[in-house]
């Protein structure tokens, strides 16, 4: 989604005149017009209706506001929560972060002791988390360990390193400390009322309409798997591909072969290893009827047989290609899950088998310099290297959605016109080498390998 707008849609849509200067020359005139006479600057009549101006700008925003949030493309809130009920499209609550806690002992005991389901620990006073289940502390032994589970949804919850947290809310008899073995991690804030929550929500609204099909079409696969998990950000839906290699007979200069194929990976030979045949030289080609007719000419008029490969779309098998929040890669655990959600009874047609893979990725350095003026070398800077500055903004961007080429034009624009917040300075002049630009699949992701290679300088005079 669009960082700018929440409108993807095309030209806005008013449902009240907004424009300032309409209302202020419509208030005036119809003053005009009730006084029978015109109003001159200074007049006090004028000088009032002057003044409502202000007033009815806010009323008419106001107004037309309200009317939109009637329109999918402005709604936001619980109006779209109201509009996603329709469709029967609810609001997605999120994940809580996991990790595994160990309750231990100094001195070992003669009876078990229980470790109750839902007991609290907390690293700082503020989160908390709490056991999944009953544990028990055999005797005799020194620890146990037990799956804990935050105690809300939310991203707030992750981050928490292995032995950060130590403290026992809920006090069980002869436990001397706690600590976590792993790190806190799966904690989704779902679809927040927030413009991302609201944009992901807005996207699963248009796309539900699909989902009523029984024929299996594309966004009925995407409307579905998005509804998986809150953390998936972009989903691919695409019939799978079967690379044929193999001799085909030729009858009296033509060769045949059937299916749903893709024309343009058509390779032709004389045999196999043999010299690549040259379209409108030594064959021609016609797709009919999902039926490809190789016509031979010149030389291999006469052959026998000739030696082709080709893609063929597998018909009835479907490759869910989901993409996570941040650029991440699904692992196998959240494939089972869209797998699970795809392939339910309801959803998926008898005929399809369908799949669930990670993207493919293609890598991506970055290597750049810029330049600054002495003046404005600090604010630049950060800028372009800061927690918030363009390199940042140009990875997120560039890894957050499949299928979205690796663009150097778009880092160049982030830091010679900044504009993500009010009166930033770019840089004056930048040097990009990497990234190049590449071509990323539908079922790829572009991918920043890590390696950065930034230097800045400062000059005077004109660059």
């Amino acid at each position: 989604m669009s960082e700018e707008a929440t409108n993807i849609y095309g030209e806005d849509i008013n449902l009240a005149t907004i424009d300032a200067s309409t209302i202020y020359t419509s208030i005036i005139t119809a003053l005009e017009k009730g006084a029978g006479e015109p109003l001159y600057p200074g007049d006090e009549r004028r000088i009032y209706g002057e003044a409502l101006v202000a007033v009815f700008v806010a009323l008419y925003n106001t107004l037309n506001d309200t009317g939109r949030q009637t329109l999918l493309r402005y709604a936001r809130g619980e109006v779209l929560d109201a509009i996603g009920e329709r469709l029967d499209v609810h609001r997605l609550e999120g994940n809580k972060a996991t990790t595994t806690m160990r309750f231990s002992l100094s001195t070992p005991r003669e009876t078990n002791i229980i470790i109750p389901k839902w007991t609290k620990v907390t690293p700082d006073g503020e989160n908390y988390f709490a056991t999944d289940e009953i544990a028990v502390l055999q005797a005799g032994a020194y620890s146990v360990e037990v799956a804990t589970s935050a105690v809300g949804n939310g991203v707030k919850f992750n981050g928490y390193a292995a032995g950060t947290i130590t403290t026992l809310v809920d006090l069980i008899p002869y436990i001397e400390s706690v600590t976590n073995l792993t790190p806190t991690v799966g904690g989704d804030d779902g679809e927040p009322y927030t413009k991302e929550g609201d944009d992901r929500l807005r996207e699963r609204i248009r796309l539900a309409p699909a989902k009523r099909s029984t024929a299996g079409p594309e966004l009925a696969y995407i409307y579905w798997a998005m509804t998986a998990d809150s953390s998936i950000a972009d989903v691919k839906a695409v019939s799978e591909i079967e690379h044929f290699d193999g001799t085909l007979p030729v009858y009296d200069s033509h060769a045949f072969i059937a299916g749903p194929l893709d024309e343009a990976t058509l390779e032709v030979r004389a045999a196999k290893g043999a010299k690549r045949a040259l379209l409108g030289n030594d064959y021609t080609a016609d797709f009919t009827d999902n039926l490809l007719t190789i016509t031979l000419l010149g030389d291999l008029a006469d052959a026998s047989s000739i030696y082709i490969s080709i893609n063929k779309t597998l018909e009835g098998r479907v490759k869910i290609v989901p993409l996570l929040k941040g650029g991440e890669l699904p692992d196998t655990a959240m494939l089972t899950k869209v797998l699970e959600t795809v392939n339910a009874k309801d959803i998926r047609p008898m005929t399809d088998v369908v799949t669930a893979v990670a993207p493919g990725t293609v890598p991506y350095d970055i290597e750049i310099t810029y330049y600054t003026t002495p003046e404005t070398e600090a604010e630049v800077v950060a800028n372009v290297e800061g927690s918030d500055g363009a390199i940042v903004r140009f990875n997120q961007w560039q890894t957050e959605a499949l299928g979205r080429d690796v663009n150097p034009d778009q880092l160049r624009r982030l830091i010679l016109s900044p504009a993500w917040a009010e009166n930033l300075t770019g840089a004056i002049r930048v040097d990009v080498v990497q990234p190049a630009h590449a071509t990323v699949d539908d079922t790829q992701v572009a991918k920043f390998s890590g390696r950065l290679t930034v230097s800045h300088k400062s000059v005077t005079g004109v660059i």
